[in-house]
């Protein structure tokens, strides 16, 4: 008995021995885990946030001194006082490309807008104004008035549509390159004035931005309107130039093709318009050849309400045949249907070739339609 008791007493102190060794090499590994994650993170380095982009700083006048810019300045308004505009039209536009200062900048556009003009370029007047009033819509050339002033007298005069063209071109003589040198006759007292509608409806354009609700503005709308719905007659002769000294085999006998017409109404163009044409035209006249003391023409005419087809088919507006009236009631005769083509005027034009002058843009992207296929 006192035998058992001794293996007792040792077994159970072996089994605590076993315990207290096993915690420890627990605890060891833990703290040589714990301690060797330490060594692991204290060796990796911490990720750093993405560096943030900034915009660029721009430098006041594109890093140009101001004094250099005013130096500048001063010499390209005396050479607009010299009337030297294109030397002071370039001045004008570098000055305006550099400078971020609002007085320097807005003043140089305004004055390189009236240096374009001067010198014919409408399209860089209409480009300076425009920038002008995006970029420096509060500077004080347009808050005192001396945008909208210059824009409403330019409407103004160009509103005023030459209705009546009676115009003829004869060959004068040739150049060195063996091109036609033509030459102008008008009536007496007359002068022939091309249409420069896109400088105005360019300059609607920014008289809209910058007054959109004046009176100034309104009447500049009307006056426009006015223009675009205004009759306008025509007589244009030109002379042929002969292929050879022969002149040309079918001379009193021509027909005009499509193609013709359409190369006819794009010389018309360029001589009626500023920097607009359009093939279209010759929808609104009667082209023919005549030959004259030997001379072969082109003549091109617009059409005269007279002329209008006899027979033209009595219809309703919506082109359906009109049911019979009751009896006693009045007998109205339904009106016959006009060619649009028969009067001329800038927004038929307009319509016809597809083009928005407000917007100085085509609703279609090719000049042509199904009709004028047939060459």
């Amino acid at each position: 008995m006192k035998k058992l008791c001794s293996t007792l007493i040792l077994s159970l102190l072996l089994t605590s021995f076993v315990a207290t060794q096993a915690q420890s090499a627990s605890k060891s590994k833990k703290s040589s885990k714990k301690k060797k994650q330490t060594t692991v993170a204290a060796a990796t380095p911490a990720p750093t946030a993405a560096p943030v982009e900034t915009a660029p700083q721009v430098a006041r006048n594109n890093g140009i001194p101001r004094e250099k810019l005013a130096i500048a300045y001063n010499t390209a308004k005396e050479l607009y006082a010299a009337k030297q505009f294109d030397k002071a039209k370039d001045i004008f536009k570098k000055i305006a490309t550099v400078a971020t200062d609002s007085d320097i900048s807005a003043n140089s556009l305004y004055l390189y807008s009236q240096c374009a003009f001067r010198t014919e370029d409408y399209s860089a007047c209409v480009r300076g104004l425009n920038v002008l009033s995006k970029r420096w819509p509060n500077a004080p050339i347009i808050k005192t008035g001396y945008v909208s002033r210059f824009c409403y007298f330019l409407i103004n005069e160009i509103s005023h549509l030459q209705t009546n063209w009676d115009y003829y071109r004869f060959k004068e003589r040739t150049d060195e390159t063996g091109n036609p040198v033509w030459k102008e006759s008008v009536p007496p007292g007359f002068k022939i004035k091309r249409i420069n509608f896109k400088l105005a409806f360019g300059l609607f354009k920014v008289l809209k931005r910058i007054e959109p609700t004046s009176n100034l503005t309104l009447d500049c709308k009307t006056k426009l309107d006015k223009m675009l719905n205004s009759p306008i007659t025509m007589v244009w002769v030109d002379e042929k130039a002969p292929p050879n000294k022969y002149g040309h085999p079918a001379d009193f006998f021509s027909v005009f093709s499509t193609v013709e017409k359409k190369d006819f109404s794009n010389v018309i163009c360029e001589r009626m318009f500023f920097d607009w044409k359009s093939e279209k035209f010759y929808q609104f006249l009667d082209m023919y050849d005549d030959v004259r003391n030997l001379k072969p023409r082109f003549i091109a005419k617009t059409k005269i309400p007279e002329d209008a087809d006899p027979n033209a088919v009595l219809t309703t507006p919506s082109g359906v045949s009109a049911p019979p009236p009751p009896p006693g009631a009045p007998v109205t005769l339904p009106q016959a249907q006009q060619d649009p083509s028969i009067v001329l005027t800038l927004n038929k034009l307009f319509l016809i070739s597809g083009y928005n002058p407000y917007e100085d843009s085509y609703t279609n992207l090719i000049e042509s339609s199904p009709t004028d296929l047939n060459l």
